[in-house]
């Protein structure tokens, strides 16, 4: 078995295992919950009115029904299978299911979709939560994307860059400079970086927003970027919850400006096809 296909099986048991925690988890976590919020917001201005959307990476389905919930049209995959059904359920509960569709898919099986629902036949392709750095190579997701939107489509995805600040500083002063520095190790041009979820290690890539952007430039027009935690804790860093209902105002008002909306928890790039 090739190395590649190792890590995938192990991503794929790692998040089936934390499903059914999955929600509860986040509801316990306000930094979680104000990263989704501020995810959702930027979505609603960039998708028009009943879209068809695709979503990459859609756990157990909450920003899926959000957008049912708008009056959009979402077609959600995922890899794990075990999100996949509470996803499913948690729209079926909800009423939407003649609004949202589910394939079991990742980054890798793209082509796929294309088979299936054609080319150009999305408005919107949506990503949330680090949901393409467990995919190394993103070259095959750039090429698939252009041609699953339809021109004037747009793609908005949340990826986790090289650089958190508050990651450095807070493990810089626990005297562990290892940690400090491990998404710049983790880069994906070094082969990413094994980072733990739940009780297991998942082989995850921190893309480089310069090397990101080169892969769309030729077709595709940046409409917005802005990071998300860079003055405002990471979820892990909940505890500190006095500090981040300080910090989460000015975090959102400065998450725009030029050297910090490329690094930070997460950095959110909205782009649209030509």
């Amino acid at each position: 078995m090739s190395s590649a296909r190792h890590s995938q099986q192990a991503a794929l048991a790692t998040f089936d295992s934390i499903a059914a925690q999955y929600d509860f988890i986040e509801a316990a976590n306000p930094i979680l919950q104000w990263l989704r919020q501020r995810v959702q917001r930027a979505a609603s201005a960039v998708f028009k009115p009943q879209a068809r959307l695709l979503e990459i990476g859609c756990g157990t389905g909450t920003d899926a029904l959000f957008f049912a919930r708008r009056g959009h049209h979402i077609v959600a995959t995922d890899p794990s299978a075990e999100m996949l059904a509470i996803a499913r359920e948690k729209i079926l509960h909800a009423g939407y299911e003649q609004q949202a569709a589910f394939a079991q898919a990742g980054v890798e099986q793209m082509p796929k979709l294309i088979e299936i629902y054609g080319r150009a036949s999305f408005d919107g392709i949506f990503s949330n939560f680090g949901a393409l750095n467990c995919a190394r190579e993103m070259l095959g997701f750039a090429k698939c994307a252009l041609q699953l939107l339809r021109p004037g489509g747009k793609l908005l995805m949340n990826v986790m860059p090289p650089i958190c600040p508050w990651e450095i500083v807070y493990y810089f002063l626990k005297m562990n400079p290892h940690e400090a520095l491990r998404r710049w190790r983790g880069r994906t041009e070094n082969g990413g970086i094994a980072v733990r979820v739940g009780e297991r290690l998942v082989q995850t890539y921190y893309h480089s927003l310069g090397n990101l952007k080169s892969l769309f430039e030729e077709r595709f027009e940046i409409v917005a970027q802005f990071a998300l935690g860079v003055l405002a804790p990471p979820p892990y860093l909940s505890r500190y919850h006095l500090l981040f209902r300080a910090m989460r105002w000015w975090d959102e008002k400065t998450s725009g400006w030029p050297l910090l909306r490329n690094m930070g928890d997460h950095v959110v790039l909205i782009m649209r096809r030509r």
